[in-house]
């Protein structure tokens, strides 16, 4: 009896011979037991279920279409009854970064971390989220996932298990990988840790630029910008230190002020349209011991490119270019301030009007000099000196 093939055994074990069935089992009842093992991890709850396999695979056996395949038949149906054991008892919970990134899964804890009430509570509840996830997946994906993530079978075992290629296997598990990430970031980012988080991105405008005196430690004052962003809410306010170039020119961006020559900014503008190429939008992302970073995302053509920047530099670009200003939520949540609900939806930006004044009026003294002229012996004077500065006496 013990020489015939599974074949053989399966049509006499449908003809009621008793002993042919004890024969596959026989066979196949370690294979069934490590499997189980490795799905529930505890030898006695492994030894129950791999024997209540066996009595579902006896009763069931008219169901088996291909009496060549009852290995992975019957290691289907061990799966099927672990799976069901696993949703009635607390297992070791899933790592969310093993089934986002493909890393392998360990059951075991790797540090000696103190286990509190609200830890285990933690993690039965991300336990549960993920699991709910998987079993949202289709069948095939939801198999695939489970024997590489639960039972850590490697891709070759869950091919054989499963009768498909290896490249199949690899396919379902990258297929499931990215719904799980889907799914998982839609319906609960919170259980994303934040660094690994994409980052949300709030529209902004400028409500005003204000000019603030600061003084330095040797006592001197100096008399650089603020730039304060407003999100479209008008809840929050971000406000940013900025140069004095960079404010004027992003002031009188604002207002298209007119200067006899192009300023630094303008030309880089007429830089980038001279090349077909268009800032599409500029982000402030980051915010690193009180130093705030700026992406200017400029295409040209099918190609799109992401330039680091000063956020001073990047607004002055948006402002010439017409093009939007987003900020990150968590740099919003850590720098900006709350607006008082009374406050005005629509600022009236009386401090870019008063550096307007300053540009204006410093305009028409310089204008006023150039009318002037500079006396012929001053000009040459100062002709001589510049000389003797640069090349000696």
């Amino acid at each position: 009896m013990e020489e015939r093939t599974d074949i053989e055994l399966v049509e006499l074990a449908r003809k009621g011979d008793k002993d042919a069935f004890g024969v596959l089992a026989q066979r196949y009842q370690v294979i069934a037991r490590r499997f189980a093992m490795r799905l529930v991890g505890k030898e006695d709850s492994a030894q129950e279920l791999a024997q209540e396999a066996m009595l579902q695979a006896y009763l069931s056996l008219d169901r088996l279409r291909d009496p060549a395949r009852f290995k992975s038949w019957l290691c289907g149906i061990v799966l099927n009854i672990c799976r069901s054991h696993l949703r009635d008892r607390e297992i070791a919970f899933f790592s969310l970064e093993a089934i986002m990134g493909g890393l392998q899964f360990y059951a075991v804890p790797l540090f000696n971390v103190p286990v509190t009430p609200e830890k285990i509570a933690e993690e039965r509840e991300l336990h549960r989220i993920v699991l709910d996830a998987i079993n949202a997946l289709t069948s095939k994906d939801r198999d695939a996932t489970l024997l590489f993530y639960y039972a850590q079978l490697s891709l070759q075992e869950i091919a054989t298990l499963l009768d498909i290629s290896v490249g199949a296997v690899k396919v379902r598990l990258h297929r499931a990988r990215q719904r799980l990430k889907a799914n998982l970031l839609a319906q609960h980012p919170e259980i994303i840790p934040r660094e690994k988080r994409r980052r949300v991105m709030i529209k902004v405008t400028i409500a005003d630029v204000v000019k603030r005196e600061r003084k330095e430690e040797e006592g001197r004052t100096y008399a650089p910008y603020v730039i304060v962003l407003q999100d479209e809410a008008g809840e929050r306010a971000l406000p940013i230190w900025i140069g004095l170039h960079e404010g004027e020119t992003i002031t009188m961006g604002l207002n298209e002020f007119s200067t006899l020559r192009p300023m630094t900014f303008n030309f880089f503008v007429s830089l980038l349209q001279a090349i077909n190429a268009e800032v599409e939008q500029v982000r402030v992302e980051t915010l690193k011991e009180n130093i705030f970073y700026a992406i200017v995302k400029i295409r040209c053509g099918k190609k799109v490119s992401e330039v680091d920047a000063r956020p001073s530099d990047a607004i002055a670009l948006a402002v010439l270019t017409d093009s939007p200003i987003f900020v990150a939520e968590d740099v919003l949540e850590r720098a900006g301030v709350d607006i008082p609900p009374a406050a005005k939806a629509s600022p009236e930006r009386k401090g870019v009007e008063s550096i307007l004044k300053e540009i204006e009026e410093w305009q028409r003294q310089m204008q006023a000099q150039l009318r002037r002229g500079i006396p012929p012996e001053e000009f040459a004077k100062a002709r001589d000196d510049l000389m003797a500065a640069v090349f000696g006496d």
